[in-house]
């Protein structure tokens, strides 16, 4: 869920035992949404973030410290006038999602106004603003839009709370009248319609828990629960989990949310694993994509250069019709008169008369010169379209295989690996172009009952991992269809049961992992070979044997 008031309610508590008394030693801005100050207690360093980023606001602790070159112009406001501030408190404004943080100024700038920082977490109305006895100092954006109204944020201006569009706190007894309005029963709409600051997660359990309470509508007995609820709720701060995804932070464990929780002691704890988790995947998520549309451009653009070579070959094919054409002319040129602009002859390689077009100001025997000269030029074409079709197909099946390996990838630390044969390759250019260093591979490693058994994460690990191995290792590959090469050390020693494990792990890092019961073969590692001047991660096997498994990553071998 956002961080709605009933969240940061409980959360600004622990920021405001965390942070209290906090010396600001260093202030950040690492992107145009987000400040980190970096606050010494007396005891520990710890990093406090606030985050205005529409789709993502926040306030928590963290532990990224990135600045730019360049510190943006609120950044350094910020720095003029809290650079060695103390905190003072942390705390919720009313039940709105409104923190407010205040810093005491140090003595050396003799400066004994305390100044007040509102963050206002509000979707894509949050902002950052810095404020000195109710005035506007500055703010992270200069105007806020609240439905058809404007509320600007103006140097030396009155700081204005946006509008609660009518909405009320949870101890505004008016709220009573608004939920006697309803005709006998209420959902969670009404009450994120009449309630100030709640999620729909929140409104939801809220219903949920007083109907499990009491069964039926009574205003008096619902607003008394909801204060109830609100103010008096015993934390038990935690992470959800929906079909393997994380989907939520809670103060304490909502119903019907997800299907599997992970509980922290803290709020704070809860909060920080599931943003820094968020980030991560959103992270692997816009690198894997960047990864996929670079060679996707450039298979198209191979492919495009493929299609002009193949034309070209499919012209140069029809040259056997002009070596007929020139034999045909001479065969039967005393019934060619000259400046002919064509005749009509007898094929004898078909039985059939074939139409041939002459250039009036040539001979007969000219022009079958003239169509010799073609043919030549055709085959000498034919010659010269081969190697670079062998080529651009050679191209397109590596980078497809790339394609495959990019898609297969299901982390960070797969992604890095795979940017690095990228770049090696040439599709990113960057500005030091050094080779890779050879040690510090990343093989997938598995233990199969005592057996080491070695996966690698791209075509570069394939190719290594494959020819470093022993002769007698076993080698294992997906049959027709592009996969991690796996190794089994020692493999010529393992039981079936070890080499079907170790099918099913290939399949599971192969292209057709999706379809079901697949093919995998596997050979002794000195029958595989590389063919000269094959791209990498290229290779050919031999004295195979294939076996059916299902895909299984078998997470729970892994070293």
């Amino acid at each position: 869920m956002p961080q709605d008031a009933y969240t940061l309610k409980y959360l600004c508590k622990e920021l405001n035992s965390e942070f209290k008394n906090g010396k600001i030693n260093r202030i950040v801005q690492p992107d145009n949404d987000s400040v980190i100050f970096t606050v010494y207690n007396g005891e520990k360093v710890q990093n406090l973030l606030i985050s205005a980023n529409p789709s993502n606001p926040r306030i928590g602790i963290s532990s990224k410290q990135d600045a730019p070159l360049t510190a943006p112009n609120f950044c350094m406001l910020l720095r003029k006038y809290l650079l060695s501030a103390k905190i003072k408190e942390i705390s919720l404004i009313g039940f709105d999602r409104i923190v407010k943080i205040v810093f005491i100024p140090s003595n050396e700038f003799f400066d004994e106004e305390d100044k007040i920082i509102y963050a206002e977490l509000m979707g894509r109305y949050s902002n950052i603003i810095l404020t000195e006895n109710g005035k506007v100092l500055g703010a992270n954006r200069g105007i806020n839009f609240f439905d058809n109204g404007v509320r600007p944020l103006l140097v030396g201006k009155d700081y204005v709370y946006p509008p609660t569009n009518q909405k009320k706190e949870p101890s505004d007894k008016s709220l009573i009248e608004n939920f006697d309005s309803l005709s006998g029963e209420i959902k969670a709409e009404n009450v994120c319609n009449f309630v100030q600051g709640l999620s729909i997660s929140s409104a939801q359990e809220i219903v949920r828990k007083y109907y499990e309470k009491y069964g039926s509508f009574s205003s008096q007995k619902f607003f008394v629960f909801l204060n109830d609820f609100v103010e008096n709720t015993t934390p038990e701060p935690c992470v959800i989990y929906s079909k393997n995804e994380l989907k939520d932070v809670c103060v304490y464990p909502y119903a019907n949310v997800g299907e599997r929780i992970e509980r922290f002691d803290r709020l704070l704890d809860a909060e920080n694993f599931f943003f820094s988790e968020k980030d991560r995947v959103k992270t692997f998520k816009e690198k894997k994509d960047r990864l996929l549309k670079i060679v996707n451009a450039e298979i198209k653009k191979i492919k495009k250069k493929l299609s002009f070579v193949l034309a070209r070959e499919k012209e140069a094919l029809n040259a056997e019709n002009d070596r007929i054409k020139g034999e045909l002319i001479l065969s039967n040129i005393y019934k060619i008169p000259n400046g002919a602009s064509k005749c009509v002859l007898d094929n004898y390689y078909d039985n059939t008369q074939m139409e041939i077009v002459l250039d009036e100001k040539l001979s007969p025997s000219k022009n079958a010169e003239k169509y010799y000269k073609k043919y030549n030029k055709e085959k000498r074409t034919l010659i010269a379209l081969e190697p670079q079709k062998k080529s651009l197909d050679s191209d397109v099946d590596y980078l497809e295989s790339l394609l495959d390996e990019i898609s297969l990838a299901e982390d960070i630390e797969d992604v890095l690996i795979l940017t690095e044969e990228v770049v090696s390759v040439g599709l990113i250019k960057t500005q030091n172009q050094k080779k890779k260093k050879a040690e510090n591979v990343g093989y997938r490693t598995y233990l199969i009952d005592g057996f080491t058994v070695k996966v690698g994460r791209n075509n570069a690990e394939n190719e290594k991992l494959t020819f470093t191995a022993k002769p007698d290792d076993i080698w294992v590959h997906a049959k027709d269809y592009h996969s991690s090469h796996l190794i089994i050390v020692n493999g010529d020693k393992a039981s079936q049961k070890v080499i079907l494990t170790a099918s099913e792990i290939c399949a599971y890092f192969s292209k057709g992992r999706d379809g079901g019961k697949m093919e995998v073969v596997y050979t002794k590692r000195k029958n595989v070979k590389k063919p000269p001047k094959s791209k990498l991660g290229f290779c050919t096997y031999s004295s195979f044997t294939s076996v059916m498994v299902n895909p299984d990553k078998h997470s729970e071998l892994l070293k």
